[in-house]
């Protein structure tokens, strides 16, 4: 990938489902956001991460820095936005004009590795935007609010969205500000560069890359991570 590469890990949510702020809860011994934050800067070409989080842990974010081995003079934690696409604005404005992609990620999603990192930052370079994704397995079926069945729907062609999302920097600015001059809310980046005019493509994980947000997804992503790491 030509051009120089800074990624923005998105730790600001409020873990309501959980009951706790969970960028900061540990698993596995770290801290949640810590598992992302090491393999984005195990990526040779990602030059430094941006952290978004809440601003009330934002102090306590920067002091546990201090006390790790991780390089503090690639890593920057910031205030994150209301919105999902706020932070990553806010990520964006912090990496600065110098940037040419961006690499967006979840801090949820703790069993990320450099491997799938890298398939999607290939896969952006080739588009100007790429994801990785899961195809659907499961049967979908569409009801109405009740919960009365209306129809089955096919699965084929349907994905889950996960990240990394890997987009080039001058696209996901001018689709986050075309996303806000019109008010409305985009729930990926990718959904920002179709603003933008790029459609992107999705890269098949291939591996477990599911996102903490129940008490079921920690216990099995701490097994995970416990195993491997």
């Amino acid at each position: 990938m030509s051009g120089s590469v800074g990624a923005i890990l998105l730790a600001a949510g409020q873990g309501r489902r959980l009951g706790h702020d969970k960028s900061i809860t540990e698993i596995a011994g770290q801290p949640v956001l810590s598992h992302p934050l090491r393999t984005l800067l195990d990526c040779p070409e990602i030059g430094g991460v941006v952290v978004t989080v809440r601003a009330d842990v934002l102090e306590s974010a920067r002091g546990w820095l201090a006390g790790t081995d991780l390089p503090a003079d690639r890593v920057r934690f910031i205030p994150g936005g209301k919105e999902r696409q706020d932070s990553v604005w806010e990520g964006i404005e912090a990496l600065g004009k110098g940037v040419e992609w961006a690499v967006v990620h979840d801090a949820a999603r703790v069993l990320t590795t450099r491997t799938l990192i890298e398939k999607v930052m290939a896969s952006a370079r080739k588009t100007g935007a790429a994801a990785a994704a899961s195809k659907m397995s499961d049967t979908v079926r569409a009801t109405d609010p009740a919960g009365k069945i209306l129809r089955l729907v096919d699965r084929e062609g349907l994905w889950r969205m996960e990240t990394p999302q890997v987009v080039r920097a001058e696209i996901l600015r001018k689709g986050l500000t075309t996303a806000r001059e019109k008010k409305s809310i985009v729930t990926d980046c990718l959904a920002a560069a179709e603003l933008a005019g790029v459609q992107g493509v999705l890269v098949e994980s291939g591996e477990p890359n599911l996102k903490i947000t129940v008490p079921a997804d920690w216990a099995l992503s701490e097994l995970y991570l416990r195993q491997w790491r």
